[in-house]
């Protein structure tokens, strides 16, 4: 067994333990009910489920769910409604939330080509968000599977493949699994994806929309990647369902603070089934933009949280950019998602936006004459708070070597004379770094260093948006 299916066996084994442990949330509880139901499904090939899990599933509906919306609202019907629980994956909470409320899942789509057949399940879509289990089997796949060489088989099945969405633009992630299942070897492939809802919304601007769901081979290029091609239909109801919600009259819906952020106002939230995007906009000084708002969430009259999405590392907003930037006073636009939504239901009295911890950074670029001739190392100061370090330079063999510290070396970009390094040497003992520039032999050269600046700073950041 290979080490990353033994550490995705020992964490889903893990994640099952806590959950059977503390059952106490009714939304953890139900999502842990619907995640058995899926693994007897999947035992089952999607025969009907036990009578006691369906009992156990609608007294979780029965507390938390109150006259939901049937599929024939969204525009599906009879034989065109999908499932009603998601069988193969665990959705996060604003899926789980839109179907709890009624929103749809879309029926299969199927294809066989080439001895592999495909099958699109769990396909939930609003014009902001997209998740789908993507199987594919057939007497190809039995081929790899049957491949002895481990390595060879993995790269086959985890390196080669890729899911995209046509022409839209998708940010997320789509893990994939390798099961045997009644004999049959299926790769499970799951996206989880925010897309882009512009140019969801030229797809909704055809007579019958469809999102073409594209597995592309990277070994081949690129005119042959894509070996197939599914057509999910999309509802036109489903995907240009929003609510936008606005700050109430009277409410000043804008923090002020003396610090480098200056402002931030709520200009609106768009509420879709499984996201809502919320629209901010900011003033920082000296030229700085937001990267992250810490433990940032919107917070209802009653207590609720909405929490915003993120992976507490990587920036959890985007700035605003293109046709919509428009500046106003020296302010930037941005968007940010949380969940569940508010599409469903009334809007609460006394939403907040409530953070308590502000990133943000700014471009930075210094220009110094290099001296090939000066005594090294050298420390020379980078901004407010970073230094390059040079241990060395020299030429050899028609190449400039500039020789640095192997810690974080990517945080600074170096370019000699306007060119970018040709080469990045790690030395043997790891302990340096040398990059290599391809420049005529002399004595000086110019040296233009570049990158970012952050600051962090603690903040009680509380905005209204409703009485």
């Amino acid at each position: 067994m290979s080490d990353d299916r033994m550490w995705r066996e020992w964490s889903q084994s893990a994640k099952q333990s806590v959950r059977e442990k503390y059952p106490f949330h009714l939304e953890k509880f139900e999502q842990e009910v619907l995640t058995k139901i899926q693994r007897e499904k999947r035992r089952r090939r999607w025969q009907v489920t036990s009578w006691a899990a369906g009992v156990a599933v609608a007294a979780t509906f029965f507390f938390q769910i109150a006259q939901p919306f049937g599929g024939s609202l969204w525009g599906l019907t009879g034989a065109e409604q999908g499932q009603e629980v998601f069988e193969w994956i665990t959705p996060d909470e604003g899926f789980m939330h839109a179907l709890k409320n009624g929103y749809p899942i879309l029926p299969e789509v199927k294809l066989e080509k080439d001895g592999f057949v495909y099958q699109i399940r769990d396909a939930m879509v609003d014009h902001r968000r997209i998740t789908f289990t993507l199987l594919i089997s057939g007497e190809k796949m039995e081929e790899i599977a049957r491949i002895p060489d481990e390595s060879k088989r993995s790269d086959m099945l985890y390196g080669s493949l890729r899911v995209d969405l046509g022409e839209l633009t998708e940010i997320g992630h789509a893990p994939k699994d390798f099961q045997l299942i009644d004999g049959v070897h299926y790769l499970i492939i799951t996206p989880n994806y925010r897309i882009d809802e512009k140019k969801m919304r030229e797809f909704m601007n055809q007579t019958k929309p469809v999102l073409p769901v594209q597995i592309v081979d990277m070994r081949k290029k690129e005119a042959d990647g894509v070996v197939a091609e599914l057509l999910l239909p999309l509802p036109r109801s489903v995907t240009v369902a929003e609510k936008v919600i606005q700050p109430d009259a009277g409410v000043d819906a804008v923090l002020e603070t003396d610090s480098l952020l200056t402002s931030l106002k709520v200009n609106q939230i768009v509420a879709s089934p499984t996201v809502m995007e919320a629209e901010l906009e900011a003033t920082l000084q000296d030229g700085f933009e937001l990267h992250r708002l810490e433990n940032v969430k919107l917070v209802d009259g009653s207590g609720k949280e909405y929490p915003a999405m993120d992976d507490r590392i990587n920036k959890n907003l985007e700035r605003v950019r293109g046709g919509d930037a428009t500046r106003v006073q020296g302010s930037d636009k941005y968007t940010m998602q949380f969940f569940p939504s508010l599409f469903f239901g009334d809007v609460p009295e006394k939403l907040e936006l409530r953070f308590d911890e502000v990133s943000a950074f700014k471009q930075i670029e210094e220009h110094l004459v290099l001296d090939r001739n000066a005594k090294y190392p050298q420390s020379i100061p980078f901004g407010k708070k970073k230094k390059l370090n040079i241990e060395k330079v020299y030429y050899d063999k028609g190449k400039l070597f500039i020789v640095i510290p192997n810690k974080r070396p990517e945080d600074i970009n170096l370019r000699v004379d306007g060119q970018y390094y040709k080469d990045f040497i790690i030395a043997e003992n790891l302990e340096t770094v040398s990059l290599t520039y391809k420049v005529p032999k002399q004595d000086t050269y110019q040296l233009e260093m570049s990158g970012l600046e952050f600051e962090r700073f603690l903040i009680k950041g509380v905005i209204p948006i409703t009485k």
